[in-house]
């Protein structure tokens, strides 16, 4: 009952005028950003830090929030329209995207593109929401011997998913 008290205090900052009119504000500068070949939602965040420092905390982070997922959908813009992603995580968007804009349906694709990011950042927040309190258990029991392991694991994969050169799979790894 304590994390549904929680999370209906949450709602309510949330949902606060102010914090409303920054996450828009947010999401209209982070789409502008993310449009940019090259500036991705790590710069749009690091340009909106020194913005954030004089603001409350939770309006700081709902800015933020903001400006992150409208720089990861606005990366999908130039993918969509420029062949250009914009960020990483928009290539694939380009392998459709772009050839549906040079047969004229270039709004459709960008309908596309808006509605799955917002039901892709929907879901994994409710994901998150949800999982986040279990992992943060398992996190805090971890010890240095699950560490190690997690560690072999990571460069065990590394070597594993390399190409056909072990030797090359295994620098990589170190």
């Amino acid at each position: 009952m304590d994390a549904l008290n929680n999370l209906m205090y949450g709602f309510g900052i949330a949902l606060e005028p102010i914090n409303i009119a920054y996450v828009f504000a947010g999401v209209f500068a982070g789409t502008i950003i993310g449009m940019l070949p090259g500036l991705g939602p790590i710069s749009a965040l690091a340009l909106m830090i020194p913005i954030t420092f004089a603001m409350e905390p939770s309006s700081g982070l709902i800015l933020m929030a903001g400006v992150y997922y409208g720089a990861i959908f606005g990366g999908s813009t130039s993918s969509i329209l420029l062949n250009a992603p914009g960020v990483a995580g928009t290539v694939a968007t380009s392998f459709d995207g772009y050839p549906m804009a040079k047969q004229g349906m270039a709004g459709k694709a960008l309908a596309i593109a808006a509605y799955a990011s917002f039901i892709g950042g929907t879901v994994s927040v409710i994901f998150l929401m949800l999982v986040a309190p279990l992992l943060s258990k398992v996190a805090v029991s971890f010890g240095p011997a699950e560490y190690f392991a997690l560690m072999v694991l990571g460069l065990t994969a590394v070597v594993s998913l390399s190409d056909k050169s072990l030797v090359k799979g295994l620098i990589a790894a170190v």
